[in-house]
């Protein structure tokens, strides 16, 4: 089981790193972030690409009367300023930097690198499928059941006959990626507490004890 959630199978930071991509880690700088801290929004000026290294970003797109979260980023995942949406770390961390004119430089000059690329930005797109799939077929409790067994399938951490998951996030930011209200999420998780589909060992941290009956209870009925 991965330690961490990807939205790609495709470790960037192990790319990068690599000594044959040495000229192209001269590209990039560290940039070190504080949880909490907004590392971008639509009203950033300047344009970069950037490569999580090391903590957990969220992207969201907010209105003055809500927020949406779309996804949560995981060390290696990849990700550009140039969007509607913002991100703010979730944890301390830190990422590599690239300005996208000299991103550019580097995808026309090294074609192997750009091929890594379009593999990530391939699954992205696959990533974000999924998520139109869970909003446009599964209802919210489907969408609930869902979003926990993708997090420890690739999060989560085997222990005591199940599967721990920390999620780092709140009910409402759960809520939020869900499209759906604190109150209804809360409501649900206490369902499932109830069922013993899961058990809430502290806030954001669950324990799944059966990983294919959380799988089932996600899947839209024949």
């Amino acid at each position: 089981m991965q330690s961490k959630m990807k939205l790609s199978s495709i470790d960037l930071i192990e790319v990068l790193e690599a000594p044959e991509h040495a000229d192209i880690m001269k590209a990039f700088r560290i940039r070190k972030f504080r949880k909490g801290e907004i590392l971008n929004s639509p009203d950033t000026e300047e344009n970069y690409v950037f490569i999580l290294k090391e903590g957990r970003v969220r992207i969201f797109l907010s209105s003055p009367s809500r927020e949406f979260l779309l996804s949560i980023l995981s060390p290696g995942d990849v990700y550009s300023s140039h969007t509607r949406a913002s991100c703010e770390a979730l944890e301390d961390g830190s990422m590599f930097v690239c300005p996208v004119n000299e991103f550019h430089r580097i995808a026309v000059s090294h074609s192997e690198f750009t091929m890594t690329m379009v593999k990530v930005l391939g699954e992205l797109l696959s990533s974000s499928f999924s998520i139109i799939d869970g909003f446009a077929f599964r209802n919210t409790e489907l969408r609930l059941a869902l979003f926990l067994y993708e997090e420890a399938l690739s999060n989560g951490k085997e222990g005591d006959g199940g599967v721990i998951l920390e999620t780092s996030l709140t009910v409402e930011q759960i809520a939020q990626m869900l499209g759906a209200s604190r109150q209804m999420v809360s409501t649900l998780l206490n369902g499932m507490y109830k069922s013993g589909l899961i058990e809430k060992v502290r806030r954001g941290t669950f324990f799944i004890p059966d990983m294919e009956k959380l799988n089932k209870a996600a899947q839209l009925p024949f």
